[in-house]
């Protein structure tokens, strides 16, 4: 049996983004459309092991996976860019139930046991190397996983406690906690209907939803892991040489 996922394609003039709704946690980059269409075929693929992984039940994908368009967006900015901006999709739009609230809660913990052991024995010097060609080093890119999780929440015009710890594995800790807290008690206005925040608005495309925060809380931290262990890997090879 194959099965077929949908997924949403960000097409800009240097580069192509792909993530299937289904499927938080998957979002990838390529140069060509059809580069981005064979990464997130294996994204996916990749994120259903994942879950199998973490014991998360769901459906039976059968032996084969294929992906199709679902909604594209053709752009004039390169999404793969970090300060992008960040496009809503109509599978986006749809209300959000507290079942997939629960179901985020859990895949970020997941994603975050997966960060906590590849930084656990990290020293300080690996935490502030600069990598050739690289934008951030890992401190960097740590404390932009922790910032941006409370940024997504205030998305949807929720406020959040501002006054942050500066050592940077408390800072993901507390950030952390203040966003699971935050869903544990959503608010029933804030799971339907379309948002454009008051605080720190893009000029090009502002409009949130609870499903485009959800979605992006998984996608975010998992992309960033991702880039973790391959400047860790280019640090000990360094070490070798």
């Amino acid at each position: 049996m194959i099965s077929k996922i949908p997924v949403c394609l960000e097409v800009g003039p240097q580069a192509t983004g792909a993530f299937a709704p289904d499927c938080p946690g998957c979002w990838v980059f390529g140069r060509t459309k059809e580069r981005a269409l064979e990464k997130v075929r294996i994204a996916i693929l990749e994120w259903y092991d994942w879950l199998d992984q973490c014991g998360e039940t769901h459906p039976d994908t059968g032996d084969e996976v294929e992906v199709e368009i679902a909604e594209m967006l053709k752009v004039n900015y390169n999404p793969i860019e970090a300060g992008k901006p960040e496009p809503l999709f109509w599978s986006e739009v749809l209300p959000i139930q507290k079942g997939d609230i629960e179901r985020t809660i859990r895949l970020m913990g997941y994603s975050r046991d997966d960060l906590v052991s590849l930084v656990s024995t990290i020293t300080e010097e690996s935490l502030d190397w600069d990598p050739l060609g690289k934008p951030r080093t890992i401190r960097n890119c740590l404390e932009h996983i922790a910032y941006v999780e409370p940024w997504y929440i205030t998305r949807l015009n929720l406020e959040l406690p501002t006054d942050y710890p500066e050592d940077v594995f408390e800072l993901l800790n507390y950030t952390r906690s203040i966003v699971v807290n935050c869903l544990h008690d959503f608010p029933a206005r804030k799971m339907e209907g379309v948002f454009e925040p008051k605080k720190n608005k893009s000029p090009v495309c502002d409009l949130w939803t609870a499903r485009k925060v959800l979605r992006r809380l998984v996608d975010h931290e998992r992309l960033h892991t991702k880039y973790i262990q391959r400047v860790l890997e280019m640090y000990h090879r360094r070490e070798r040489i």
